[in-house]
């Protein structure tokens, strides 16, 4: 995530450094899309599950107006993003400050990456995560980012520790969405098998931040 570009009175970017040191490479794990029925017309078995995750070709074919209707518009695509703090006031980060803002695709097979314009490169600005679709036109995102400091003074890069990114957004139409973003910064563990590990006791200050995103789909025209 953002580390330089957080605009507003009273914050210092290098109290930010570390809790923003956020979407650099990383993992997100598959999240599965639970079922509902489809039951055939004109029969009361033979019933199948269908993916509560909407994806226009799951059956290699286009939308039906029924599934449309069930789902709203898809969120696969390319889209332009924005995050904005809101409600952070423990740590008097002001409403509307730039918490980042990038590129994201959110692919069909339920994952998505994102390029952070916030980010330094040379620390990790690209972010993967996985997507599941919770309603109608309305999606959870993860991500669990490997957050790393920038190399300054003589001192190496280092591993800063796992960072939690859950988006919650709805589809206001087609080619727009909204919503809302929490990023929790969790202390390295030198421990082998606890590089992510998100020990609530490690939360890194000033996370969790919480705010606003909002998206613009991206097309060739």
């Amino acid at each position: 995530m953002k580390t330089n570009n957080v605009r507003g009175p009273g914050i210092k970017v290098a109290s930010l450094a570390a809790a923003l040191g956020l979407l650099g490479l990383t993992i997100g794990s598959q999240a599965n899309a639970g079922c509902n029925f489809d039951i055939p017309s004109g029969t009361n078995s033979s019933a199948h599950l269908t993916p509560a995750v909407y994806r226009p070709d799951d059956r290699g074919g286009s939308e039906s107006s029924n599934e449309l209707e069930l789902w709203g518009p898809s969120i696969v695509g390319l889209w332009k993003i924005e995050f904005l703090a809101q409600g952070n006031t423990v740590y008097r980060i002001p409403d509307g400050a730039l918490i980042d803002f990038g590129t994201a695709i959110w692919a069909s097979d339920g994952t998505e990456t994102m390029v952070s314009a916030g980010r330094n490169p040379t620390t990790g600005d690209v972010c993967m995560g996985a997507w599941v679709q919770v309603g109608p036109a309305s999606f959870r995102l993860k991500h669990l980012a490997l957050a790393w400091n920038a190399a300054s003074g003589g001192n190496p890069a280092a591993y800063e520790g796992p960072v939690s990114i859950i988006e919650n957004v709805t589809l206001d139409s087609k080619n727009h969405f909204h919503g809302t973003f929490t990023i929790t910064q969790y202390a390295a563990s030198a421990a082998p098998g606890q590089e992510f590990q998100e020990n609530p006791a490690s939360v890194v200050a000033p996370t969790p931040i919480t705010g606003t995103i909002t998206g613009n789909r991206l097309t060739a025209n």
